[in-house]
């Protein structure tokens, strides 16, 4: 089964990618990577762990594929997922952005702030910041990027940063309620940090478009009914019910 690497990159995951031509560019670990197909990421350490190439998504996507018939014609009509292994730091700060957001505008932000703090690595490409990228912001200068309410939640992130290396070491639960303890990160976000900087499978996010599968598809099921893959579950889900508000 091929990647779905256009939804992979560009479907919610990350905000780091754009597409040009079938090229997909994006600066990251200090330099601009470009791909065509996941082959070209894996003989690259870096990018063979960001697309966690070493775990077999073959088999969890047949799994998921019998439980039930939503899943499965989700998982047919969407192809191969893979849930990318991101910079923590980029993480949190992008999933907070993306808060009352759409990945259009969040894509855009993200690109804002890159280009504003972080350090150009080529034309047009710019690292993400970093907290030491960010010293001596304030919420005004943020604001004036267009981050709006999301400014206070920045600067609180920043102030935090420590904890951030700290939820590497704490279990599911508990790193999911300390996350919780900076300003704008509720269980949505905390969740998204998880899976997406992490890289930890049990997340499962409720957005809006999640509220909408759960009650239309599962109205009486608990969330672990989706183990052993419920992030993947969920994102093949969220992918499936975008695809059918296109059509």
């Amino acid at each position: 089964m091929t990647e779905n690497l256009r939804e992979i990159l560009l479907g919610g995951q990350s905000f780091s990618w754009r597409e040009e031509n079938g090229v997909f560019s994006a600066a990251l670990n200090n330099k601009v990577y470009r791909i065509r197909t996941i082959d070209d990421a894996k003989d690259d350490p870096y990018l063979r762990r960001y697309f966690d190439l070493d775990f077999d998504y073959e088999k969890a996507r047949e799994i998921i594929k019998q439980k039930d018939e939503v899943l499965k014609k989700a998982v047919e009509q969407v192809g191969l997922l893979r849930i990318l292994k991101q910079d923590e730091w980029t993480t949190v700060i992008s999933f907070i952005l993306s808060q009352n957001n759409n990945i259009k505008r969040i894509t855009k932000l993200y690109n804002t702030l890159s280009s504003a703090y972080g350090k150009e690595i080529e034309p047009g490409y710019y690292s993400f910041p970093t907290p030491e990228d960010f010293k001596g912001v304030k919420e005004e200068d943020l604001r004036a990027l267009g981050v709006g309410f999301r400014a206070p939640f920045i600067l609180s992130a920043i102030e935090n940063k420590d904890l951030f290396e700290e939820i590497k070491t704490l279990n599911y639960d508990d790193a999911f309620n300390r996350l919780q303890e900076v300003k704008g990160i509720g269980p949505k976000v905390a969740s998204c940090i998880l899976i997406f900087g992490y890289g930890r499978r049990e997340g499962f996010p409720i957005d809006t478009w999640m509220r909408q599968c759960l009650s239309t598809y599962y109205p009486d099921v608990d969330i672990s009914y989706f183990k052993p893959y419920p992030a993947l579950c969920q994102q093949y889900l969220f992918s499936f019910m975008r695809g059918k508000d296109k059509e």
